[in-house]
């Protein structure tokens, strides 16, 4: 009787032994599989422009560039509605003209190297465009005028140092843009004396 007891529970173990041998190969066979599977949506059809800015110096050029025209071209659309001066109105058209076809050339040049350029400005800039588009009459003219002064500061002193880049498509770009920065700088300078502010 204990002898059949004996056998009874050596067979038990030995069913449990082989098991959990069966479950620890599965285990490893699972891990393998899984340490060789590629993360879902790994390949991608061009880097952000921003991401890739980190590293690379053109694309950093590329990324600012792209949202200063967005910015620009929203300032020239809500200009032409809501300026009250006919001159400022006649500046917002030449603004989004002008940067409509920057950004084509910059489109261009994203392309060429496999950049997704960003479509959406920062949330410093949309408050101040959000700031702008509810003001009405002088304010809204001088603030505009304002704006564009600064904005323009900014892009002359970004673009001047791309046009240095040893990269030639960018330096070509920052060199054929840069005469029509300074011309809206200009302008948008003048525009702003008539309100007393910014005088440069």
């Amino acid at each position: 009787m204990k002898t059949t007891a004996i056998a009874t529970l050596l067979l038990v173990a030995g069913a449990s032994l082989t098991s959990c041998h069966s479950e620890q190969s599965k285990d490893r066979r699972d891990t393998t599989v899984n340490s060789n599977a590629r993360p879902s949506g790994s390949d991608t059809a061009g880097t952000p422009a921003n991401k890739a800015g980190s590293e690379d110096p053109s694309a950093q050029f590329i990324s600012e560039a792209a949202v200063s025209g967005l910015l620009e071209n929203e300032m020239g659309r809500i200009g032409q509605q809501k300026a009250q001066l006919q001159a400022i109105k006649d500046y917002a058209v030449t603004i989004e003209r002008d940067h409509k076809v920057a950004g084509t050339g910059l489109a261009e040049i994203a392309k060429a190297k496999n950049l997704t350029l960003p479509l959406t400005i920062s949330a410093e800039k949309q408050e101040h465009l959000t700031d702008l588009s509810q003001m009405t009459g002088k304010d809204f003219d001088s603030y505009y005028t304002n704006m564009m002064v600064e904005n323009h500061l900014t892009d002359i002193a970004l673009f001047e140092g791309a046009s240095k880049s040893p990269d030639t498509a960018v330096s070509h770009y920052a060199l054929k843009l840069l005469p029509t920065l300074q011309k809206h700088y200009k302008q948008a300078r003048e525009l702003a004396s008539k309100f007393d502010q910014n005088k440069r």
